[in-house]
């Protein structure tokens, strides 16, 4: 069974329950994620057995594809009916970002065919919030999308502010 950001009720039938509810108003989830967990709902009938594994957290929309963010997202990659499917059923291409272990991995995959120089945590007063900076290396031109998109993206990973540099 895929976990999804929203109960596998939810899902299932397209109505949310009470915590869903609260967590769309918290803005802890978008609609883009309820959609997709409902597409996931879906497919989940014919591929259960691959899909079993796959975490879906996340989703984004940049420069006409959503992006998604999974742990073991692998078989999404791996099997091209599913990649289909879920691209008939949000009607734009799909990226996949897998979240691996660390941030620096995760990011690495992200930021490609950039090099990532470092990644600092930069304590931001008064309230002491984290705010990360990624320093990378190379053509920005040779990004898939642009900086600033990649930055929101790099926001909903971390669940901080990023700023990106370029050397």
């Amino acid at each position: 069974m895929v976990n999804t950001p929203i109960c596998n009720f939810c899902a299932k039938t397209g109505v949310l329950c009470k915590k869903c509810k609260q967590k769309l108003r918290k803005k802890k989830i978008n609609q883009l994620d309820i959609e997709i967990s409902k597409a996931f709902a879906k497919i989940e009938l014919r591929y259960a057995k691959q899909l079993q594994n796959v975490t879906f957290e996340r989703a984004h929309k940049m420069n006409g594809s959503v992006v998604l963010l999974t742990r073991n997202g692998n078989v999404l990659l791996e099997n091209q009916e599913i990649l289909d499917y879920l691209e008939s059923e949000l009607r734009q291409p799909i990226e996949i970002v897998e979240r691996k272990g660390d941030t620096r991995t995760t990011f690495s995959q992200f930021f490609a065919p950039l090099d990532i120089i470092e990644i600092d945590q930069i304590f931001v007063p008064p309230e002491g919030d984290v705010e990360l900076r990624i320093t990378l290396s190379g053509n920005p031109d040779d990004l898939r999308f642009p900086l600033k998109q990649l930055e929101q993206i790099a926001k909903l990973i971390s669940k901080n502010p990023v700023r990106i540099e370029i050397q």
